[in-house]
């Protein structure tokens, strides 16, 4: 009995939470305006780097990402860049991709580069489940988004 009970508070010492949420890095090619799409969980795709703590999501020139990481939800830090050919990052402005953002400012024009419309999906079709988030970078307005895929 002594045995099963070190046992399971040994077990329990080790156990952790599985992590919901942590900060993520988004990085898009200097000067991109439109829709992106990254698709989670998908198993023959990579997984995201993490760069100090924070996940490191690259978006590629056409705008849609497939990684095996999963989705974690929750209120995190989410940063957005522009990166240009040598690296250099250059802030987006997201703050009109937060909750408590106007409703309307998707349908309006900015004069600078803001994320809009920030969303996540979980839809199942003819070629399975598929977990997803999407956004639209540019002047605006961001208009509907496209089709998942």
């Amino acid at each position: 009995m002594r045995a099963l009970v070190a046992t399971i508070i040994v077990l329990c010492a080790c156990h952790q939470e599985p992590k919901h949420a942590i900060p993520t890095i988004y990085e898009l090619p200097n000067g991109f305006t439109g829709w992106v799409t990254v698709e989670y969980a998908v198993p023959a795709a990579a997984a995201l780097p993490e760069e100090r703590g924070a996940r490191v999501i690259r978006i590629p020139p056409d705008a849609r990402l497939q990684t095996s990481s999963p989705q974690w939800l929750g209120i995190v830090d989410n940063r957005f860049y522009f990166v240009d050919g040598t690296g250099r990052r250059t802030p987006i402005d997201d703050r009109e991709a937060t909750p408590d953002a106007a409703p309307n400012e998707a349908g309006k024009s900015h004069d600078h580069p803001v994320v809009l419309r920030f969303e996540t999906g979980d839809m199942t079709d003819a070629t399975g489940r598929h977990v997803f988030e999407r956004f639209y970078v540019g002047l605006g307005p961001a208009g509907e988004p496209p089709g998942w895929r």
